[in-house]
């Protein structure tokens, strides 16, 4: 009978997510043809569909270091999970930045023609001459009109949430071209709450940090290498670090 009810809400829940944003994507777009590629689209639709979708999966978000974004220009990199990110990441969507995503995106309905619709930046990982020229593009933007970025380094989802996989050079060959600080992102686990293999959909408390920012005046594209590694270290250890706090959390809460 309990596993039941917990396949109920996993289903309940998750299809409710899918109307929640197909629903927050068609008013978005209609919005787009009166703010047409405006990047604050970004930020306004995140801030709903966040306030929404949050409360649909029970989930409550605890932001360490939120003043952090209010920085711009700067390039925000953030752990990648699963495709409700969104739903949590969104909290914290910085206003006056771009995203950066992959081609595949375009071809989710409703929401792959607001994502394009609003300014963002979409590459072909498998073309490297047209994923730099996306970024190139992308950087030229962000210096016009005083823009940040925000990527998922990875470059495709962790689904475990442990660890980080090798990270793509992208969003550093970025912060470099545009000199603009690199300001890493990491969320605790997603898996404690919501699996899919698994088939379940709990509520729960989710834990974000932002770090400081790491500047980048004064380098070059010979010091992505470098950049890229100190990103990943400091994430490493802010990903191990918000597990245990997650852990702690947990405990204090005591049996389900």
């Amino acid at each position: 009978m309990k596993r039941i009810l917990e396949l109920t809400v996993f289903y309940g829940r998750l299809f409710f997510m899918l109307i929640w944003l197909m629903l927050v994507s068609l008013l978005a777009t209609s919005l787009a043809i009166f703010r047409w590629k405006n990047t604050n689209n970004n930020f306004l639709f995140a801030q709903v569909y966040c306030w929404g979708a949050k409360k649909i999966m029970g989930i409550r978000v605890e932001v360490e270091g939120r003043p952090l974004l209010a920085i711009r220009p700067a390039i925000y990199v953030a752990n990648h999970q699963s495709g409700l990110d969104l739903a949590t990441l969104g909290d914290i969507c910085p206003p006056g930045a771009v995203v950066v995503g992959k081609k595949e995106i375009r071809y989710i309905p409703f929401f792959g023609l607001m994502f394009e619709a609003f300014g963002n930046v979409l590459i072909n990982r498998a073309d490297r001459k047209n994923a730099l020229s996306g970024l190139n593009a992308a950087v030229a933007e962000m210096k016009q009109k005083n823009l940040s970025a925000w990527i998922f380094p990875e470059g495709t989802r962790n689904t475990s949430g442990d660890g980080l996989l090798p990270f793509k050079k992208g969003a550093f060959y970025m912060a470099i071209q545009s000199q603009a600080p690199i300001i890493p992102v990491v969320c605790s686990r997603l898996e404690n709450m919501v699996s899919f293999p698994e088939k379940y959909a709990r509520s729960g408390r989710l834990f974000i940090k932002v770090f400081p920012p790491i500047p980048t005046a004064g380098m070059t594209n010979a010091d992505v290498e470098k950049l890229l590694n100190q990103t990943r270290e400091l994430m490493l250890a802010g990903v191990a670090e918000l597990k245990l706090r997650a852990e702690e959390w947990q405990r204090n809460l005591g049996p389900r």
